[in-house]
């Protein structure tokens, strides 16, 4: 339940006109909080405060924190007058200042807007329950060129269906009570699947319907359409239909499919049906309407899975025209399939008898019934088409001998007898409508020219003339499909000329409203390329950016366009392009870029050519990432910054901005300056609401905090991912999660804890298998990590296998060629890890690295791996030049990574320094060398880094031990090598005064557990206790350690040594 609205927050966050920055302020004393907006602290903060005030540029209000379902969510509230207006902000980390302007700027239009009495408000269901109605002020039918959108359309842009898709339809008040095959299909929810498989007319819908309203079964419904055959788009709506039952159900599926690189079917569907499993749902039936119009194979295989996998409480019922290639052989042998046929949907006499007395009301006598009958051979549609033909006709005998034949001629004949008993303004308004999937009033109006269509369509269902209601309000329709079939052949036979004219008037109206795809569909159906290239290029790309399901719809438009069109215009070539890449085709791409090149002539402005360029540069700048190639994507990032405004605050040029600061995984440089470039990113990536640039612009962060040796600050960024997401399940589906997991997991196993680190590297590799579009230095990131992973394991040819696999996968994608010498160079430095030298040699001897060549980071590994070769060699030939060789290389490579602030580089070289001097036995010069290394590496806990290098270092460490250099944290190293005899077992306790309460031993068990990477519920299994047991320890250690998150108590755990 909501709290009362404070009446006075106790925070302000205020925009000052003197200063020209956002001041927060404390109390009423207006204590000024020295907190940088969109910052980690700024988040921090919020997650903290109950309420805050908000004046900002556009507009003032108060935002307020409420719990709700478990999770917080911030709204914002402003009275005006006697009326209390409410809006949505989001979760914390949505609350970026770019999120509250926005917020203000809408409660600003819609304070103006109610103002506005004279408004005319029409009620359009939209795909998204919680949208609510559309309002407009307009609905003439004329058709304009210049797409427009009112502004209070925004967020309902990107609808690509109507609810209505998802909507039971009503059955109507008398219908043939049908009691045996309603207790056939109430049997079968104990099984997997029903399916009632019938040609058309024969009442499948109209017997679920019935049966659903009277038994009060809950359902979900989709009626499915030809458009429906793209499978991402499919689950985006079989989820959004289950939703009807649960709103909370697969949000994080949903969002998974609104990326522009999904997860693979089965991925989202597993998580999908374990969610539905969790949640211990009643009994309920998913209906899927008119299942023949699917023929794509992908989505068979996806519902085979499905079904294979069915949760408990679920129940498949298929409505469909023809038998769906699905296992119902399979399903039939085990008793979980239940099957109505045509034979079982046939009226029988008794029923055709009540059918057309009781329903349509005719007087007809048993005989006449009877020929009926037999003539339809209790075929529905056609008893009905017959009813309507006869109402008024005295001559029902010489009517009854005029037909006889197929369910086509008779259909045929009958729709003639139908429609000719109509008036001419009923006739011309059925044909002049029969082009649309389903329509209200307006659209009607819009379409036909005329007024009072709302009044017509009611007419027509009370006629029971073939007319579905797709809602409870009755304000949206369908024609049946038999009778819209049959509508548009006799339309394009007797008006073919006037068909292109109605299909621009439903484009224009569905544009007004705001419902894009609609309107491009009907341009294409006119086809008015034109209308539709205009369409496309305003809305397009927003469009796609929603997501895969919307990616495949514009790239179905991009391609019903003709090629010369697009070869003309930039801005569809540049989108063209995009959604090319989507789908891993990118010579295709690129192709597309140079025609948006040979766009640009003379006669271009040049602030349009510069656009034109500025959003080719980004693009290309994608291509070259997802291969490796980042000082190629990098440059193009920085051109196309230079190219587009700054008050361009697009996706495109967003992505720019992100990728652009990945510039010191090429240079290195990790200074203060390079770490606030990528920092900077982070805002306005969030802001875009881009869920993959978002996460690509906090793994980024993280990875270049990783590399200034800050790891614990670096796992807290990480954690911003997650918050960032619904959770952990979205992240683990997402194919821009890689990136965390693999950084995570290499965290994770330098602190040591393999078995954390495992969960997350594997979870990373499952989203590899299912997508090409990942990017290169994340996929060798992913298995570079996992051959570390297995050495620590001690599982060296596990490990050299990983890293074989890699380098065959970098070089099929044709990955950058220093990313393959990254992953060669690293199958070196295991085999001499493993003692085989010869390996290690054979190796050098066929690269081209010399101590004396012009260092670049993205080549360190390589060199690194050299100063280790040379090392080995040195210890077996003291009096060569080996050792020398290796110091002077190190000494260089140190230069450079402590003039960069790369301290995790520069901990390596000074050990790797430390084991060099030590060989040549300057045991007090190795020493201070891994002295300095280690006062470095203790505050952040790194310990794989020490122990990987074997027994060399273990007994350098053990010189140091006994030297009281780093005594304590020297000991944990020896402990975690297991040296644990070797050593005075120092007392495990937390850091004095770190901890108010220390932790019991049942949290310690809980901590480790929570570490290792358990589920709460596996946690319960594991100490027999129930899930809120565990959330209630989980909590009191969240406490005791002063953290918020799973990363963060990791990272706390760490810190204070209570692993």
């Amino acid at each position: 339940m909501d709290h009362p609205m404070p009446k006075v927050a106790v925070y302000a966050l205020a925009w000052s006109s003197s200063q020209q920055a956002y001041v927060l302020t404390e109390g009423a004393g207006s204590t000024s909080l020295s907190i940088v907006l969109d910052s980690p602290a700024w988040f921090a903060w919020l997650s903290q405060v109950p309420s805050f005030a908000f004046m900002g540029k556009c507009g003032s209000y108060t935002a307020r924190k409420e719990t709700k379902h478990g999770d917080q969510y911030w709204y914002a509230y402003l009275r005006t007058k006697e009326k209390l207006a409410k809006k949505y902000l989001g979760k914390t980390s949505n609350l970026t200042i770019a999120r509250l302007e926005d917020v203000a700027k809408v409660m600003r239009a819609d304070r103006t807007t109610d103002r506005d009495t004279s408004q005319e408000r029409l009620s359009i269901p939209s795909e998204n329950k919680l949208r609510g109605s559309i309002k407009t002020v307009n609905t003439d039918a004329s058709v304009k060129l210049t797409p427009h959108v009112p502004p209070h359309k925004q967020d309902d842009l990107l609808i690509p269906l109507l609810s209505t898709k998802l909507h039971l339809p009503r059955p109507r008040a008398q219908l043939v009570s049908r009691f045996q095959l309603a207790e056939r299909l109430q049997e079968g929810m104990a099984g997997v699947l029903t399916l009632i498989s019938a040609p058309a007319g024969f009442g499948k819908t109209t017997l679920l319907s019935q049966w659903l309203v009277e038994s009060g079964t809950p359902v979900a419904w989709l009626s499915l359409e030809t458009e429906d055959n793209e499978p991402t788009r499919f689950l985006y709506y079989l989820i959004s239909a289950l939703q009807a039952l649960d709103p909370h159900i697969g949000i994080s599926a949903l969002t998974l499919l609104q990326t522009p690189q999904p997860a693979p079917s089965e991925t989202v569907l597993t998580a999908f049906a374990n969610e539905l499993v969790s949640r211990n749902m009643e009994d309920f039936a998913f209906v899927l309407d008119d299942y023949h119009v699917i023929t794509a194979e992908p989505i068979h295989r996806a519902l085979t899975f499905l079904l294979e996998h069915l949760p408990p409480s679920m129940h498949f019922i298929i409505a469909t025209r023809a038998d769906p290639p699905l296992p119902l052989s399979r399903l039939r042998a085990r008793g979980q399939l239940c099957e109505v046929r045509a034979g079982d949907l046939r009226f029988a006499t008794e029923e055709a008898s009540t059918f057309l007395q009781m329903v349509m009301g005719l007087d007809l006598s048993t005989q006449e019934i009877a020929l009926l009958q037999d003539r339809t051979e209790g075929w529905i549609a056609g008893l009905q088409f017959a009813a309507l033909s006869l109402r008024g006709r005295t001559d029902v005998s010489a009517f009854l001998n005029a037909f006889t034949g197929s369910h086509r001629f008779v259909l045929d004949y009958l729709t003639e007898e139908v429609l000719s008993q109509q008036s001419p303004s009923v006739q011309a308004f059925l044909l002049h409508t029969c082009i649309l999937e389903r329509f209200c009033g307006s659209l009607c109006d819009a379409v036909t020219g005329q007024e009072k269509s709302q009044a017509t369509l009611e007419t027509l269902d009370r006629a029971n003339l073939f007319v579905v209601s797709l809602d409870d309000e009755r304000q949206w329709y369908r024609y049946h499909h038999l009778f819209t079939e049959v509508l548009r052949n006799r339309l394009q036979r007797t008006q073919p000329a006037i068909v292109t004219e109605l299909h621009r008037r439903a484009s224009a109206w569905y544009e007004l409203h705001g419902l894009v795809t609609e309107a491009v569909q009907h341009a294409l159906a006119a086809p008015d390329v034109e209308r539709a290239a205009l369409l496309i290029e305003h809305l397009g790309m927003t469009v796609a950016f929603r997501g895969q399901v919307h990616v495949h719809t514009v790239l179905g438009w991009l391609n019903a366009l003709p090629d010369a069109l697009v070869r003309t215009r930039p801005t569809l070539c540049i989108y063209h392009a995009l959604t090319l890449i989507f789908i891993n085709q990118m010579e295709a791409a690129e192709s597309r870029l140079r025609d948006a090149e040979g766009c640009i002539q003379e006669d271009i402005s040049a602030e349009q050519e510069r656009a034109i360029r500025g959003q080719v540069a980004v693009i290309r700048g994608n291509i070259a990432r997802y291969s490796g190639d980042l000082s190629r994507s990098i440059a193009l990032s920085l051109q196309a910054l230079d190219l587009l405004q700054e008050t361009d605050v697009t996706t495109i040029r967003v992505g720019a901005l992100v990728y652009a600061a990945q510039a010191y995984m090429v240079n290195g440089d990790v200074t203060p300056a390079a770490e606030r470039l990528a920092a900077a990113a982070v805002a306005p990536a969030l802001a875009s609401g881009h869920l993959y640039i978002s996460l690509r612009s906090i793994t980024n962060l993280a990875r270049l905090q990783v590399l200034q040796g800050r790891l614990h600050q670096a796992a807290i960024t990480y954690e911003e991912a997650v918050r960032v997401t619904s959770g952990p399940e979205e992240l683990r589906l997402l194919t821009s999660g890689p990136a965390y997991y693999f950084g995570l997991g290499d965290l994770l196993r330098e602190w040591n804890n393999l078995d954390a680190s495992e969960r997350f590297v594997s979870q990373g590799m499952d989203v590899l298998k299912g997508t090409l579009l990942v990017d290169a230095d994340v996929v060798t990131l992913g298995y570079t990590t996992l051959a570390r992973l297995q050495q620590a394991h001690g599982d060296y040819d596990g490990a050299v296998a990983t890293l074989v696999a890699f380098t065959q996968i970098a070089r099929q994608r044709r990955f950058a060629p220093h990313l393959v010498t990254h992953g060669v160079a690293m199958q070196a430095q295991l085999e001499l890890a493993r003692g085989n030298l010869a390996a290690a040699i054979r190796w050098l001897d066929g690269s081209d690295l010399t101590i004396s060549d012009d260092l670049n980071y993205p080549c360190e590994r390589e060199y690194l791996t050299l100063a280790r070769v040379r090392l080995t060699q040195g210890r077996d030939d003291p009096g060569g030049t080996f050792l020398q060789d290796t110091l002077y290389l190190l000494n260089r490579l140190l230069e450079d990574a402590e003039a960069k602030a790369r301290t995790s580089s520069a901990l390596e070289m000074l050990m790797l320094r430390a084991l060099a001097l030590d060989a040549q036995g300057n045991r007090t010069q190795a020493l201070a060398s891994l002295e300095r290394a280690l006062l470095l590496a203790a505050p952040e806990d790194y310990i794989r880094l020490f122990i990987d290098e074997g027994e060399a270092m273990v007994a350098l460490l053990r010189q140091a031990y006994t030297r009281s250099i780093a005594s304590g944290y020297v000991a944990i190293l020896l402990e975690a090598c297991g040296e644990q005899g070797a050593v005075v077992r120092l007392p495990r306790t937390e850091h004095p005064g770190s901890l108010v309460e220390p932790l019991t031993e049942r949290e310690r068990h809980v901590l480790r557990l929570l570490v290792a990477g358990l589920s709460n519920s596996a946690m319960a299994r594991e100490l027999v206790v129930t899930v809120g047991t565990v959330k209630s320890h989980v909590n009191h250690i969240y406490g005791k350690l002063g953290v918020n998150s799973r990363t963060q108590a990791i990272a706390r755990a760490h810190t204070l040594h209570l692993l």
